[in-house]
């Protein structure tokens, strides 16, 4: 399990985006995202692509420790699959 620091929220995108990538890439299939505190959309769309690169890569890929506020996000987004690991995001 990959867990991230509260630091890396403030990481660049294209930072953001490898970080997970790069993970799931080396085995990962599960992102413990608890250290960070706040939320944002822009945010859940990194962890959105997370969890599309894993299934393009043929792997799953589960977000743990998501915030209420993500929580909230990813189920008006109709992505609570990110953190479920169900196989289809609904779209």
């Amino acid at each position: 399990m990959l867990t991230v620091d509260a630091s890396t929220f403030r990481k660049p995108w294209s930072e953001l985006k490898a970080l997970g990538a790069d993970a799931v890439k080396n085995g990962e299939t599960v992102i413990d995202v608890s250290a960070w505190e706040q939320a944002s959309s822009a945010h859940l769309a990194v962890l959105v692509y997370w969890w599309k690169s894993a299934r393009a890569m043929n792997r799953s890929l589960t977000l743990t420790g998501m915030n209420p506020t993500f929580k909230t996000l990813a189920e008006l987004g109709g992505v609570m699959c990110i953190e479920t690991g169900e196989s289809d995001a609904g779209h």
